[in-house]
């Protein structure tokens, strides 16, 4: 690195964070650059000393993108930092050194999760123009009898949009299933947005398992248990 880069840019090449999240970490005062704390305009240059919550970061110069495919079970949080009585991201070694979230689930949700070192992957997958079609299997309470909406019925509005935290739901495609399952297909991920949908329309959410990203499958996976993707299912993201 000889010409001086924005912190934000170093700390996404180092597989610390997007640089999305490594600015909220500026912002946060979570980053110094020698013993100061640093804002967004700084820049780092070789030989400079990062820190992050007070650690220092060890500055590799090259890093080879690595991305995981995890199946992250139920109770654990979408956040790279520790949680007293809880497990979070950074509980779990998928032995490739330091990798963080692209995306999340929330702690009640399982499923697939992908992970990376590669901050400008993340960052374009998260661009709403690479948004990639998500599944997700969503378990609901049985309807009584007495209840004047059949489930097929709300499933059909909810496929249309509705408002949630003051803004409408794009379209999507949700399928009954049998068991009172349903089958959420969409690309629009906002926070607990599947959750949020299913309380509009009094639907009590018993289990949320996410299943596919794109053309990546969760497929025989285990709860807990992580692969590491190919060249090929990587370019496929």
């Amino acid at each position: 690195m000889s010409e001086p880069i924005r912190i934000q840019k170093l700390l996404s090449q180092q597989g610390i964070c997007s640089r999305r999240q490594a600015e909220d970490y500026i912002r946060g005062g979570r980053i110094s650059i020698n013993g100061k704390q640093a804002t967004l305009g700084d820049r780092y240059s070789s030989g400079d000393v990062v820190a992050i919550d007070g650690s220092v970061l060890e500055v590799e110069k090259t890093v080879d993108r690595v991305v995981v495919a995890f199946f992250k079970p139920k109770g654990v949080e979408t956040t790279m930092k520790r949680v007293d009585g809880g497990l979070t991201i950074v509980d779990f070694d998928f032995g490739v050194g330091r990798v963080f979230p692209i995306g999340r689930l929330d702690k009640d949700s399982k499923g697939l999760l992908l992970l990376t070192n590669d901050g400008e992957l993340a960052n374009k997958l998260a661009h709403p123009k690479y948004q990639k079609e998500k599944e997700y299997l969503v378990s609901v309470k049985k309807m009584k009898k007495s209840d004047p909406d059949p489930l097929v019925h709300k499933a059909k509005i909810l496929s249309g949009g509705i408002v949630i935290d003051e803004k409408k739901t794009n379209p999507c495609d949700i399928t009954v299933l049998e068991n009172s399952v349903l089958k959420f297909l969409m690309k629009e991920g906002r926070n607990r947005q599947i959750r949020k949908m299913c309380e509009a329309m009094e639907l009590e959410v018993l289990d949320l398992l996410r299943v596919r990203i794109g053309k990546l499958k969760l497929g025989e996976m285990k709860p807990g248990k992580f692969r590491i993707l190919s060249e090929t299912e990587i370019e496929s993201l």
